[in-house]
Order: structure tokens, then sequence, then C-alpha cells
């Protein structure tokens, strides 16, 4: 039979097409249980080096062996099952190449047999290149090309051992050669650490700074040999602007013996660098949870603490004051959360006393103002006009110079009357200097806050104070509640009275708590019972409290 020279021209006319197709396309054909070529167009001769010559050639002919099995049961398969199958890119091939999405479908002949299959493989060898790079970004260090903190927590989530290494006194380096030069010296530190530790055992970090974590994958028995290989890795000096500089380092280790996650090996470790550091630098130390480390603890959370507000870390949840007689929530009190980088949540008896002896209470502080003011808009529109916020103040902050100046102008600043404020203090805050602390207090309220004597009955003197200070408000301390002394606190609602004083009870966790302190008409009530602390986006906003 004659082929008309208009269909062999649309025959080359196909080919052309085919050919410009970046999809690799093969087709195969099919005799009995023999496979073979038939076609190939330049995209698949480029991505598997089967050309149009070896066209009538097997699997077994024209690739190796391992290549060709693996093709022939791919093959085969489409042949057995008859229809079209797809199968994942992804998959590393015998001949080292990675595959791509393959689409194999069987073209039957008039008794439903394969005679050919037709295959369409897309190269995915630029999109890989794409991944890899996107996820160096999330993953690299930029600096060192080794992997970042982000990588540590999200894949190394249950080492054996890790080694937390602190450069000493690198900040000199900067200081004297500028940073330039110490990135040179990072790079460096990270040169030296792939040159001996870099096999697949251990994972390599740079978290930031001049710090370096090496994590061991393997248990070991021998963590102070590691630590003395890490710590020779520094013997030989730095080049640094043609000047040799001797940098050491300080290490702590952490080893998993329990259930430690990362956060909390990178926590242990972190104590046992700065007990190294204590004990003059250039030394290791690992950590024992037999051990006392409260000193090195409140070290460390004081520096974090210097940091907290730069890196975002502080945030304020709240628990609602609900009114019983209206059947709503009338307020808020503000309270304090850290969530350390390092660290996870440190709990407020940890820090705001460590907060308070270094002084950094006072722009924390201001910070907790002036953010209770902006969640104060949101809280408005969602219970009231007249809802208040509580924040609680510090005897530090009250002895502040200018105080109540810099407090006026934040709320000025962030759009907020003082009458829409409550100030907290706890008698503790006015047993150095009662005069002062009358001064300033009398200020803030002429000035439109509402003062409150937090934890009242828990002092030596409450009682005197009343009379003392210029005051709103009780907040009865939750211990009265717990211990139930209904005479007692029904005592202090009638003394409050007597002065013109509203009382709010704090520690409600039951509804007994919450009908005792509703039957003796407390203006305001606060606890888990209405609600634990949390971010303002997650108050309730329709309270049942009657109905539980």
């Amino acid at each position: 039979m004659t082929i008309p020279a208009t269909t062999t021209l649309d025959l080359n006319l196909l080919q052309m097409m085919l050919d410009d197709i970046e999809d690799s396309i093969y087709i195969m054909k099919v005799t009995g249980a023999e496979i073979t070529y038939y076609y190939v167009n330049n995209a698949a001769t480029k991505f598997s080096g089967i050309t149009m010559e070896q066209m009538g050639t097997t699997f077994f002919e024209s690739n190796s062996s391992c290549m060709a099995n693996y093709l022939y049961n791919k093959y085969a398969r489409v042949v057995d099952e008859r229809r079209t199958i797809r199968y994942e890119d992804g998959v590393k091939l015998p001949n080292g190449t990675v595959s791509g999405e393959s689409i194999l479908t069987p073209i039957l002949d008039e008794h439903g047999n394969a005679s050919f299959i037709f295959s369409v493989t897309r190269d995915i060898t630029e999109r890989k290149l794409h991944e890899n790079t996107l996820y160096n970004y999330a993953y690299q260090d930029d600096l060192s090309n080794l992997f970042n903190r982000r990588y540590l927590l999200e894949h190394v989530l249950e080492p054996p051992t890790i080694y937390l290494m602190d450069l000493d006194n690198f900040k000199n380096i900067n200081d004297t050669f500028g940073h330039q030069a110490g990135d040179s010296v990072l790079v460096e530190v990270a040169c030296r650490l792939i040159e001996v530790f870099g096999d697949s055992r251990y994972t390599l970090v740079r978290l930031g700074g001049d710090e370096f974590v090496v994590v061991d994958s393997i248990p070991s028995a021998h963590i102070k040999e590691t630590a003395e290989q890490l710590s020779e890795l520094f013997h030989e000096p730095f080049r640094v602007d043609e000047h040799a500089v001797k940098v050491n380092v300080s290490i702590g280790i952490a080893e998993r013996k329990h259930d430690e996650t990362i956060q909390d090996l990178l926590k242990q470790a972190d104590i046992a660098l700065y007990t190294a550091k204590g004990t003059g630098r250039k030394r290791y130390h690992l950590y024992e949870a037999s051990s006392k480390y409260d000193h090195v603890e409140n070290f460390i959370h004081e520096l974090a603490l210097s940091q907290a507000m730069d890196k975002d870390e502080l945030l304020l949840h709240y628990q609602l004051i609900y009114n019983p007689a209206s059947a709503k929530a009338i307020g808020a009190e503000a309270l304090l959360r850290w969530h350390c980088e390092n660290g996870g949540y440190i709990q407020p008896g940890d820090f705001i006393p460590i907060a308070e002896k270094t002084g950094l209470i006072v722009p924390i502080g201001y910070w907790v103002i002036r953010q209770a003011c902006k969640d104060w808009h949101q809280l408005k529109s969602v219970y009231d006009p007249s809802f208040k916020i509580s924040v609680n103040i510090s005897r530090i902050q009250l002895n502040e110079l200018n105080f109540v100046a810099q407090v006026l102008q934040i709320l000025q600043e962030e759009g907020v009357d003082p009458t829409a404020m409550e100030l907290e203090i706890t008698e503790s805050t006015t047993l150095h200097s009662l005069q002062e602390v009358q001064l300033i207090l009398g200020k803030l309220r002429h000035a439109g806050f509402t003062i409150a004597l937090d934890d009242f009955g828990t002092g030596y003197s409450s009682l005197s104070m009343l009379t003392h200070l210029p005051i709103d408000k009780l907040k009865i301390d939750r211990v009265f509640i717990s211990d139930g002394n209904v005479p007692l606190i029904a005592a202090i609602l009638a003394m409050a009275k007597a002065l013109n004083l509203l009382v709010v009870a704090e520690g409600i966790e039951t509804s007994d708590h919450f009908q005792m302190l509703a039957d003796m008409q407390c203006w305001g009530i606060q606890g888990y019972y209405i609600n634990k602390p949390m971010p303002y986006m997650d108050l309730p906003t329709h309270l049942e409290i009657i109905n539980r």
C-alpha cells in the first residue's frame, strides 16, 4: 500500500510537534511478552539517552540490567492490567536520576490487548531545584550554610545528645575588627565543624550570633571525648585581617535520658553552657538533673528577659471580671505572659521577681500598659464601652520618676481615657514609703484611674491600709475563697460597703464558690469558673454562668 505524500507530511509534522514538547514521550510496541522502543521525542532522548537509532530494541538491549528490569516491570503492569497507570514523581531510578511523574496509557487492538503503550513523563529537575532552593531558604543559615534554628526545632525532635557552643568574648572581635571580620570567623568555625563532624551521624546548626549546636544522633558513652574534640577545633588561631586571633569556646552538653524534647534539651544545654562560662570559660559542662542550677537559671532568664520585648516574646492574657447583678463581664485583668524563644512558656513567678530585682519591670510595665490600651479598644467593642482593663503595678514602677506623667502620656497616645483603666497594687507596695505612695496614687486617682488593693487580707496591716490609701476597690485573695470562710468574707463585704469600696473576689473555681459570692451580693467575681486567662481574641463573648 502506497502512503500519499500528504500523509507523510502530516507524520513529519506530528513528529516535529512532539519533538518540541518539553515532556518526555515514549511509544513502546508490544508483541506478545516483548516490549520494544517504537518512538522517543527529543525530551525523552535528553532525559534517558535513548535515541531513534535504538528503535526496535528492548529495555534489556538499551539499558543496564537494573534499569531494564525496573522499566519492564513498570510497562508490563500496563500490559497486564490494560488500563492507564500513573506513577508518582520523586523516585530515585536505578540509573541515579529522579523520576518525573509518568502516565502510561495502553493502545488496545481489536481484541482488547495492548499493542502499544504511550508514555508521557514530566521532567521535574527544575522543580526539584526550586524546591531545594526554598528548603534551603527555610532551613539553612545564610552565613555558615549550616542548618538553622528552625530546622533544629522542626526536624531534630529527640536527639540523644546535643552540644551547645558559644564563642567566648566574641563581641570583642566585632568591636575591634568589625562585623565583617566577625562573620569570617563564624564561617571558619562552620568549616572546622564540617571537616571533623560533617558525616551523617551529626547535625550541625548555627542557632544565631556566635552560638552553634552539634547534634549526635547516636547514643554515646564518649560524650566528654566529643566535647574535647570540639574544643580542639579552636586550638589553632583564626585569621582576622592578617592577624592571628585566638578564639575560645564554652560548651554546654545535654543528654536525653527520659522523654526530653529538643526544647528541654536546649534549655538544659543553655544552663550547662552558662555553668561552664561561670567557672572560667573555655570549658565544657554536662547538665546533671540532680544538680542545683537556680542561680544559673536566674541569670539566663535575666539575659533573655532583657531582650524579650525586642523579640516580641511578651504577651498579655486576660481573665474576665463578672458582675452577678448585671450578669455580664464588666472588666478584665491583664496578666503578663512570657514565651521565651529557647525555654517555652516561663511562669510569671519565675520571671517577675527577676524583672523587679533588675529594674526590667519598669520598661516591661510600660509595655503592659500600652498593650492593654491597644487591647481595650477591641474589648470594649465586644463587651461594653464602660469595660475596664486592670493592670498590676509594682512598687518599683511606682517609685519610677515621672511615673504618673509617663502613664498618662501612653494613654493619650493610645486614645484611652484613664477612667477605662484600673491600677492594682498590693499591700507590700506601701510598706517602705507609705506617704510617697499615697501621693502618687492620689495623682492617679485624680486623673481618673480606678485604684484597687490586690490580695486583700494576706498582709499584716491590711485594715489600716484602707484608711490611709486613696483606693476604690478591694480584691479578696483566693485563699479566703478556697477556705470557704463565709463569716470572714461577709465581714469583709460589710466593711467594704461601709467604706464605699467595691469588692472583687478572686479564685472562683467552682459553681459553689460562684453561688456563695453571688448570694452575698459580691460586686465582682473572677476566677477559672468564669474563664482561664487567655488572649483577648479567645475570651468568651457570651457568659451564661448561672446556668452551668
